[in-house]
């Protein structure tokens, strides 16, 4: 990845600096955003810069940029990289601090992440998560502090888990990377308070909305465990089915049916949005 956006300025990845004084080092202050690209297109940008702009507010940060300057940095920078699949990030962090406390300027990066593809066969055998007992802080903003997430990654490699679920000792919440939802005797299940509004979650429960009835509401890890299937959102993922948490499986430890449509149903929703953005453009 060559370029970079640096506070509205495209820049060489190895020119792009920040000073030390900046909160989001020295405080872990700022907020983000993260969004995929496919075959040259920002999928859901309208929806990440919406909740990129809601977290910003949430920590009593204001983007520094309209929306029409961001959609334009990112289609700059897709542009300039020839960025075909990949990941870009933004950051919005408290800018510059004379007392390393104070918030001054915002900065505001936009990066191109390289991403791995998921293997196939993970969406046809489901994959195994891990529970921790975690609450964020504002948890409807998505903020920079990963340290709980970071340090569950040994962990999880160890136990051949691809996510961490977390937890209050009862109440379930989400995952350090992803939303989570389970299915109960044919009704979807997912949190609906104290969790990051996540895009790919409120895609993926539209399209489930036309499978079977869908519950927002609060559920214990008991309930979790007792799913007769389970998935987990995120961007890179999609819809990722869940066939064991802990040590436990779900339901028969098979990718059950009502999962399974779902995850075809978001696959075919990304390339139908992929086709209108590509025709528009």
């Amino acid at each position: 990845m060559e370029y970079v956006n640096l506070n509205g300025q495209l820049v060489r990845d190895a020119d792009a600096k920040i000073h030390v004084s900046d909160l989001g080092l020295r405080r872990g202050y700022g907020a983000f955003e993260f969004f995929r690209v496919l075959r040259g297109v920002a999928v859901f940008i309208e929806d990440h810069l919406d909740r990129f702009e809601n977290s910003s507010r949430a920590i009593g940060l204001e983007v520094p940029y309209s929306r029409a300057e961001l959609e334009g940095f990112v289609r700059e920078l897709i542009r300039a990289n020839n960025l075909q699949s990949a990941g870009i990030q933004l950051v919005l962090t408290g800018g510059y601090s004379e007392d390393i406390f104070t918030p001054g300027h915002p900065n505001l990066i936009i990066a191109p992440i390289a991403l791995r593809e998921y293997p196939p066969a993970l969406y046809q055998q489901g994959v195994k998560v891990i529970t921790h007992r975690h609450e964020r802080e504002i948890p409807e903003a998505k903020t920079t502090a990963y340290l709980t997430a970071v340090k569950l990654g040994p962990r999880m490699k160890a136990e051949g888990a691809a996510e961490v679920i977390y937890h209050d000792g009862k109440w379930v919440t989400e995952g350090a990377r992803s939303s989570l939802g389970f299915v109960k005797e044919g009704v979807l299940v997912t949190a609906k308070d104290g969790v990051l509004p996540g895009i790919t979650r409120i895609h993926a429960l539209r399209l489930a909305q036309q499978l079977m009835p869908v519950e927002h509401r609060a559920f214990t890890l008991d309930e979790l465990y007792a799913a007769d299937e389970a998935f987990i959102t995120s961007s890179t993922r999609g819809v990722m089915p869940v066939t064991r948490i802990d040590d436990r499986p779900v339901g028969d430890g098979q990718v059950g049916p009502r999962v399974s449509a779902l995850v075809k149903a978001f696959e075919a929703h990304v390339e139908a949005y992929l086709r209108a953005q590509q025709v528009s453009s």
